[in-house]
């Protein structure tokens, strides 16, 4: 499932935009983009993603102004069903904390069993006003594929301060120290971090308080850091994650991919989405001299160029080249594997592009229908290799 980010990525906001901006973005990428205006053959690919950014931008967009106006109507005070943990104003500073730290504990293992609305149900008043569920899931949904969270330890409450939520209204609250622990289940390597959070008690229950003011608020600091982590990752991915490349393909070899490709089935299983798995046979045919070898840096050259930041290619031996798409729709598959074909023996020149032999093969894996190692040997098979 593409994140809400990515959506304003394709259209080139910023993230908090106003409908105006968004509207304004989409028409003058169509003006580019459009099919009967522009002759490029990937442009009807681009144009799929800018409308379906736009239709998501725009129902999204469209909710929290409804629920903005919604909120702005006077209405009577209500009550929660969800499960509380209810303070009386005569316990003492200790029992509060230890009230506290069981809402603020409960709302951590919801998130680290993906239970994002569950989540959402122990946030302050404040925070609901501010912040819409949908909004919430998909940004929590966008921070666990970059920080998939494994662990966490509440520790070192502080009672007997308090949070201003303007207006003169004044909750007491409660500050702790959360230790986050990361594992990466390809090769068992942790990292942990720290951060403060607050428990505020109104309507005699204890909330946990974000304090963001809009969903512009909230994201920010999330796209700082993904920018940051993801060139982090992309400089990484090559030293510390695979290890045996052939530089003269600049690609995985078979180790390394197997390592992205387990990587990525974790985080397909824990978070969603959508993988396809792509094989290339690419022969010359009966060339003589170094006719395979121009051929197979020819079509090396072409799949790396065409990949996007996200996908991963190898070269396992035999002519044959092995592609790891990440979030690539199953019905898109098809079409965006035979226009890479078509280019492979395009892009190889007339006297080897017209004898050079191309064999793909490829599975989608999307939903429920998790990927296996298993079901990528399968397709290997297919050309007698095993990962």
């Amino acid at each position: 499932m593409v994140s809400i980010i990515e959506h304003y990525k394709v259209l080139g906001v910023s993230v908090g935009a106003g409908l105006s901006d968004v509207t304004s973005s989409y028409k003058r990428l169509c003006r580019l983009y459009h099919p009967d205006l522009n002759d490029d053959p990937e442009s009807e690919e681009q144009m799929k993603k800018i409308n379906i950014a736009y239709s998501a931008l725009r129902e999204k967009l469209k909710r929290e102004a409804a629920f903005r106006e919604r909120q702005s109507y006077p209405r009577p005070a209500r009550r929660y069903t969800t499960p509380d943990v209810r303070t009386e104003t005569r316990k003492t500073d200790v029992e509060a904390e230890k009230d506290a730290n069981t809402v603020l504990s409960s709302y951590f293992r919801a998130i680290g069993a993906c239970d994002y609305s569950g989540a959402y149900s122990f946030l302050s008043a404040y925070d609901r006003r501010h912040i819409t569920r949908d909004s919430f899931i998909e940004w929590r949904k966008s921070v666990a594929r970059l920080y998939p969270m494994r662990d966490f330890k509440v520790s070192g409450g502080r009672s007997g301060i308090s949070v201003s939520f303007g207006e003169g209204k004044t909750c007491p609250a409660c500050k702790f120290r959360v230790t986050i622990t990361e594992e990466d289940m390809t090769d068992g390597s942790k990292q942990s971090g720290e951060v403060e959070k607050v428990v505020v008690y109104e309507n005699q229950l204890w909330r946990v308080f974000l304090g963001y003011q809009g969903v512009g608020d909230l994201t920010r600091g999330f796209d700082e850091r993904f920018e940051a982590r993801r060139k982090r990752d992309i400089a990484r991915r090559w030293e510390e994650y695979y290890t045996g490349l052939y530089p003269e393909y600049d690609m995985l070899n078979t180790e390394g991919m197997r390592k992205a490709v387990l990587r990525e089935i974790y985080r397909q299983k824990r978070f969603g989405g959508t993988l396809t798995f792509a094989v290339f046979s690419v022969k010359a045919g009966n060339i003589e001299g170094n006719g395979q070898d121009e051929l197979l840096r020819s079509a090396a050259r072409t799949i790396v160029g065409t990949l996007r930041e996200t996908d991963i290619s190898a070269y396992i031996g035999d002519g044959i080249f092995t592609i790891l798409y990440v979030e690539l729709q199953k019905r898109n598959a098809k079409d965006i594997l035979d226009r890479l074909t078509e280019r492979i023996k395009k892009n190889a020149g007339p006297q080897l592009g017209g004898r050079a032999t191309v064999v793909l093969e490829y599975e989608s894996w999307a939903g429920r229908d998790y990927a296996s190692i298993d079901d990528i040997n399968k397709v290997l098979r297919k050309f007698r290799k095993k990962m």
